[in-house]
This record gives C-alpha cells, sequence and structure tokens, in this order.
C-alpha cells in the first residue's frame, strides 16, 4: 500500500463543498438582495416620513395663518387657507398610507432574512 497524499484526501470534501457551494451561494445572494431591498424600503420609508412631515408643518402654519386672519376682515383668505389645509392633509393621509405599507414591507423583509438559513 502507498501512503495517501493530501491532494489525494482532500479531494472527497472538494466533491462535498462543490454539491454545496450553488446553494449555498444561492442562498447568500438571496440573503444580500433581501438586505439591499431592506436597506432600500427603510430609506423611501424615511423620506416619506420626513415628506410627512413637512407636510404637517405646512398644515400648522396654514392654521395659523388662517387664525391670524381670522381676527381681520379677510374671511376670503380664511377660506382659501381653510382649502389649501385640507388639501395638505389629504396629502399627509397617502403619506401615512404609503409609509405603512412600506412599514409592512421592512417587517416581511426583516422576516425573510431572519428565516434564512445561509448566515
Amino acid at each position: 500500500m502507498r501512503p495517501v497524499d493530501a491532494d489525494e484526501a482532500r479531494e472527497p470534501e472538494e466533491d462535498l463543498g462543490g454539491l454545496r457551494s450553488p446553494t449555498l451561494r444561492a442562498g447568500r445572494e438571496d440573503l444580500a438582495s433581501l438586505e439591499r431591498e431592506h436597506v432600500r424600503a427603510r430609506c423611501r420609508a424615511r423620506r416619506t416620513l420626513m415628506e410627512i412631515e413637512s407636510l404637517l408643518d405646512e398644515i400648522r402654519s396654514e392654521v395659523e395663518a388662517s387664525e391670524g386672519s381670522a381676527l381681520g376682515p379677510a374671511r376670503r383668505a380664511r377660506a382659501e387657507a381653510e382649502e389649501r389645509v385640507v388639501r395638505l392633509c389629504a396629502k399627509v393621509e397617502k403619506k401615512a398610507v404609503e409609509a405603512a405599507r412600506m412599514g409592512r414591507r421592512i417587517v416581511e423583509l426583516h422576516r425573510q432574512m431572519g428565516g434564512c438559513e445561509c448566515h
């Protein structure tokens, strides 16, 4: 009998590793894709929340302006301010629905990443 070379001893491991490697690689790519999507979703959600905050600031200033004009004779300006507030509130409502949808997607992505067994 001849002694086993180190290279010959590794061949079965390499074959076994070669069979698992595409599966592991695909799992890691899936996880990386989920992580990228998760980051993008968080950025979109953050941006949407900032837009909502901006719209709320506009509403606040419109309300303050309409309160100031309510004391004066400019009822028309007050009505216009109220219309702008209503439009801004509708925008905020739409953005809030969008933010809630993004939040649910982030949670879904987080669960998918947690369930991935390719770490």
